[in-house]
């Protein structure tokens, strides 16, 4: 019983102890800190801490900092959508499809955009949905197919996505 209490004691310390930084560092980049927030988010995101690597990621696509580099923003999204970070992906899905470095980063800007679009808009992400299925009625990055356009509206207009919601009103009243 003791040895169990004192796992739990010392496991609490080092959560503690890895939210700390993090914590400090995304504070001080909701302060406008920007220097001390990439003092303390750079070393958690060459550890893999994706929050981390998504905040310099942004950073780095707003010149928070830094100076704005398309390019760094897409390394250091690229890692946190890796893990599986769900704003990274949606973000990345932006960079491609409006960047202008970012889009020299691949041979098809607007289909690597429906990709990361695609992995966002899968896990949930109402603006992720939305934006797919305007690739979708474009036939942006994709082969345009109104079906599928239409599912990913309603999609994101069950979570009150309502650009999306007035997209099906629009698509039911050409019907």
């Amino acid at each position: 019983m003791r040895q169990r209490l004192l796992f739990w004691v010392l496991l609490s310390f080092a959560m503690t102890a890895l939210a700390g930084p993090l914590e400090d560092g995304l504070k001080a980049y909701h302060d406008g800190q920007y220097p001390q927030a990439i003092q303390l988010l750079t070393p958690l995101a060459k550890q893999n801490n994706s929050r981390a690597q998504f905040v310099l990621g942004m950073m780095s696509y707003h010149g928070q900092g830094v100076p704005e580099d398309e390019k760094a923003a897409v390394e250091w999204l690229g890692k946190a959508a890796a893990t599986g970070y769900v704003e990274a992906m949606y973000a990345l899905g932006n960079l491609y499809l409006v960047g202008h470095e970012a889009a020299k980063l691949s041979a098809e800007p607007d289909h690597e955009a429906a990709i990361w679009y695609y992995k966002a808009a899968a896990a949930g992400h109402a603006q992720a949905q939305y934006q797919l299925g305007l690739l979708f009625l474009a036939g942006q990055g994709v082969i345009r197919d109104d079906d599928i356009a239409m599912l990913w509206f309603k999609k994101a207009a069950a979570q009150g996505h309502v650009e999306a919601q007035r997209s099906l009103e629009v698509m039911r009243k050409g019907k």
